[in-house]
């Protein structure tokens, strides 16, 4: 009961240091309440299939473009893109450090088997292929009797 109890606080304490952690990096709740790869940002022109660069492509008409204040905009997207990218990388880098050999053996495993999926439909597709001959002949006459 008291092993459960510490398992349990140590969780607790676990999470908290970590949603402490993402709030003070930036991070907005909503993008960890659902799964990372569907959200989608306002901010960053990767989440549109663009790419991430001084050059948005950014055509808007606004009041103040005379003042430069749509420049700020697009400087403070890129600033959010950079950041994007780097905690992307970082979580990459740490992934690689803490599991990267178990990912590695299942990389090799996934490999192996879709290899494996591929010849059997090729020895599948030359035995149709056979067969399909076959019943031509049957029906074409020239089968050998």
């Amino acid at each position: 009961m008291i092993g459960k109890c510490k398992s349990l606080v140590m969780f607790v304490a676990v999470v908290g240091v970590a949603c402490i952690a993402l709030n003070s990096a930036g991070m907005n709740t909503q993008a960890y309440a659902q799964d990372a790869a569907t959200t989608k940002s306002a901010d960053c022109p990767l989440d549109k299939g663009g790419k991430c660069s001084s050059d948005t492509g950014s055509k808007q008409k606004s009041k103040c473009n005379k003042s430069g204040c749509h420049k700020i905009k697009e400087m403070m997207n890129l600033v959010q893109c950079a950041k994007k990218e780097l905690l992307k990388e970082k979580i990459k880098a740490n992934l690689e450090k803490k599991i990267g050999s178990k990912l590695d053996k299942i990389a090799d495993l996934l490999v192996d088997a879709m290899l494996d999926e591929c010849r059997s439909e090729m020895k599948s597709k030359v035995r149709s292929s056979a067969l399909e001959n076959r019943i031509r002949e049957v029906f074409t006459g020239k089968e050998e009797q």
